[in-house]
């Protein structure tokens, strides 16, 4: 069952079994999610068909977390600053990242984002969206998923997104943003089937500080990254 401990704001969860809802609210500096309160140790989600809500505010917060299981639809917004997210979805290819539907929302600056779903392309279907809004955000995606949907929606100055997809079948993805001085690297490949990408930003940089987007797709091909 799920084992919330209270103790200098962190909460620990170690939950696994399937149909479970899982509800967490945080509000404060300084405060951890993950699976204990001595070091960067993750929280466990293991289980199909689960709800997990996570919605934290305040500065310098942590959500660590390891989940595995198909049919889970996450929810996490963080509102503040200099917060870290570290979420894993099927670490150790256990089959378990099929089905996904998560919702992440970011507002806040300073704040970093690193987002890894499935393995090896063991899971199918993923629907993913992003809202980022704020500066000097940085967020990295990696996906492993045959069929994988995302959205993602920024606005602000001085970010960072890098998003590197991969699996059997094909990916759509939609991006916009607003803002200036912002860095966008996308590699994007899929073994047989299409890969759609679609990007609509607004936004400025300068011989000092630029503004990249770096796209790079293949198609059982060996092109990889940007030149």
């Amino acid at each position: 069952g799920t084992s919330p401990s209270w103790a200098d704001n962190a909460i620990y969860i170690d939950q696994v079994g399937s149909g479970v809802d899982i509800d967490v609210t945080q509000d404060g500096d300084g405060n951890k999610i993950g699976a204990n309160n001595t070091d960067d140790t993750k929280m466990l989600i293991d289980g199909d068909n689960i709800t997990l809500s996570i919605d934290a505010v305040g500065d310098t917060n942590k959500i660590l977390g390891n989940i595995v299981g198909d049919d889970i639809n996450f929810d996490l917004d963080i509102d503040g600053n200099t917060n870290t997210l570290n979420l894993s979805v099927d670490p150790t290819n256990t089959f378990g990242a099929s089905n996904g539907d998560y919702v992440i929302s970011i507002t806040g600056g300073n704040n970093t984002a690193d987002l890894d779903v499935g393995t090896n392309d063991a899971a199918g279907y993923l629907d993913l969206d992003w809202a980022i809004d704020g500066d000097f955000n940085s967020a990295d995606v990696e996906i492993d998923v045959s069929s994988a949907t995302s959205n993602i929606d920024w606005a602000g100055d001085n970010n960072s997104l890098t998003i590197d997809v991969d699996g059997y079948d094909g990916h759509e993805h939609t991006i916009l943003g607003a803002g200036n001085y912002n860095d966008l690297t996308i590699d994007q490949q899929s073994t047989l089937q299409k890969d759609t990408l679609s990007i609509e930003v607004t936004g400025s940089g300068t011989t000092t500080t630029s503004s990249d987007i770096c796209i790079s797709q293949s198609d059982s091909g060996t092109a990889t990254g940007c030149q």
